[in-house]
């Protein structure tokens, strides 16, 4: 088996391992935000194209798992960008309203819930693996 092909099958577990996670962690908003299932479904995506370019090397089969690296590598990034954009805002009007909301003495803090700020970058960082084993100018192995 080739480097380039065990990198792909990484990609492929680690799709799968993924989307577990973000179905487990997205229930609470999948229906508030439909923007939530993107990262399911390039994961889905991504275990699809992945198992192909893995069990058959070929140039269609490596095209169509770029394009899908790719879209998880944007997806991470929008996630990122949907992760802190509400965690700004929250804290942007949890500022204002402070004292009307009894928040100076610390009341109702503890049930708060933030979506982990640098999670989606995992999605990033399958895509950024994947291209890396589709790069046509590794040099070979001799």
């Amino acid at each position: 088996m080739s480097l380039r092909r065990a990198l792909v099958g990484f990609v492929a577990a680690g799709c799968l391992f993924l989307m577990i996670e973000i179905l487990i962690s997205h229930r609470e908003v999948f229906g508030e935000k439909p923007v939530a299932w993107s990262p399911i479904i390039v994961s889905v995506l991504g275990l699809l194209t992945s198992l192909w370019a893995f069990a058959r090397w070929q140039p269609l089969a490596q095209k169509a798992f770029q394009v899908v690296c790719f879209l998880l590598l944007i997806v991470g990034l929008a996630g990122l960008y949907f992760h802190n954009h509400e965690l700004f805002e929250g804290e942007h009007k949890e500022t204002e309203g402070h004292a009307a909301l009894g928040h100076e003495k610390g009341e109702g803090r503890g049930e708060e819930h933030h979506a982990p700020p640098f999670a989606p970058l995992s999605l990033s960082g399958m895509g950024i693996l994947g291209l890396m084993a589709t790069y046509p100018k590794w040099k070979q192995d001799e």
